[in-house]
């Protein structure tokens, strides 16, 4: 008897050879290139905001890692086109939305508006006033400044806001954290304009006022702030 095996396939006229004397070949996919393709997808909200910009560099990252897996195991894995689709994208998203940015922050202040962040307001080791906000703070008192940051969800109504607490962190402001009196500002809309409560970066300007002793908020959680902004320019 022969050492080699012969089964009869009922479907065909041609003998198959065992699988004692064939080996198949398996092609595993890049897990990296499966990754790049779904950060690049992602990347795609880099255009809505500047923190998401994070997402088309991982798409990148994995692109360029799964390349270079699938070129020392050629035989091994699959994905290159995967790969390639993930850093063309990634890199469409980070150039164009970074551009975008670029283009907003530089245009973005109204004339006669000083920009402003969050971080200007918090107190640090050296600067700050007894009642615990930094100098700085009153410097700003009664000038015209403009700010970015996200509206903390409001405890009445959510629509048509003329006031409401604005947050410099996305956390704060979608994810129930809980800033400090420093973290905070509130915000009377004196125009005809109205605010939703939404996760969308808003841009404010208006007149910084300082309140030493602290003034009374309309948002339970945060009853009392130290600083007020009237707005006559929303975004």
């Amino acid at each position: 008897m022969s050492d080699t095996m012969i089964k009869e396939n009922p479907f065909s006229s041609q003998p198959t050879t065992s699988a004692f004397t064939e080996e198949s070949t398996y092609q595993a996919v890049c897990k990296s290139a499966v990754a790049s393709a779904i950060f690049a997808v992602l990347g795609l909200s880099a255009f809505l905001a500047q923190m998401f910009m994070l997402l088309p560099i991982l798409g990148i990252v994995f692109a360029l890692l799964a390349l270079k897996a699938i070129r020392a195991y050629p035989d091994e894995l699959v994905g290159k086109g995967a790969a390639k689709f993930g850093l063309l994208l990634s890199a469409v998203c980070l150039i164009g939305s970074g551009a975008m940015h670029s283009f907003i922050y530089a245009t973005e202040v109204p004339e006669g508006y000083r920009r402003i962040s969050f971080a200007e307001l918090k107190p640090s080791s050296r600067g700050t006033d007894a009642q615990g906000f930094p100098k700085r703070a009153a410097e700003l008192d009664g000038e015209k400044v403009f700010i970015k940051g996200y509206v903390r969800p409001p405890s009445g109504k959510q629509y048509g806001l003329k006031s409401f607490i604005m947050v410099g962190d996305f956390g704060d402001c979608c994810f129930g954290g809980d800033p400090a009196i420093t973290d905070v500002v509130a915000i009377k809309i004196q125009s005809d304009d109205t605010v939703n409560y939404g996760y969308g970066l808003r841009r404010i300007g208006g007149t910084f006022r300082l309140n030493p002793s602290t003034a009374a908020s309309d948002e339970e959680e945060i009853p009392r702030v130290f600083y007020e902004i009237e707005a006559d320019h929303v975004r």
